[in-house]
């Protein structure tokens, strides 16, 4: 049986802000505390690691240029991703995108910046695992709903 790797015993993040120093910066203080963090500068080249290689977390700027933080948040849930996904931002249009991707049916957690590291490494620590919300349906998909069986347990 493999023994576990000190990088498998601690939670992979991926932190993508085209700001550089935030996203360095991130990953260094989490780093320095425990976590294995991976700074990335476009949510392109986020998104192509976290397919191969899929984060425990993903931490993202909502107002990111070319895919935003919540289209790279969707792409990773339609691929099957169960990541725990925090979105951050400073800016009032983030809420609007935020707002939108609620009512398609993805529900992902909101901070605002300015981010203080610490306060980000507290609630990092002091978490609880994440829920997953069933899938959105397709729009086409139409038919009868499974009722569950005899003996089957209801969701908790």
């Amino acid at each position: 049986m493999p023994q576990p790797t000190v990088e498998s015993a601690c939670p992979r993040i991926y932190i993508v802000d085209d700001e550089w120093i935030i996203a360095e910066t991130l990953a260094t203080i989490l780093n320095k505390n425990g976590f294995h963090a991976h700074p990335f500068h476009n949510s392109s080249q986020a998104l192509v690691r976290a397919l191969s290689c899929p984060p425990d977390i993903l931490i993202t700027d909502v107002m990111i240029p070319g895919m935003t933080g919540i289209e790279l948040a969707i792409a990773l849930r339609r691929a099957g991703q169960d990541c725990r996904i925090l979105l951050f931002s400073g800016q009032s249009g983030a809420l609007d995108l935020l707002c939108d991707a609620r009512r398609r049916g993805y529900d992902f957690e909101m901070l605002e910046k300015p981010l203080h590291p610490l306060q980000l490494v507290m609630r990092l620590r002091n978490t609880r695992p994440r829920t997953r919300l069933p899938d959105p349906p397709a729009p086409d998909e139409s038919g009868p709903q499974s009722q569950p069986g005899p003996g089957s347990r209801p969701a908790a």
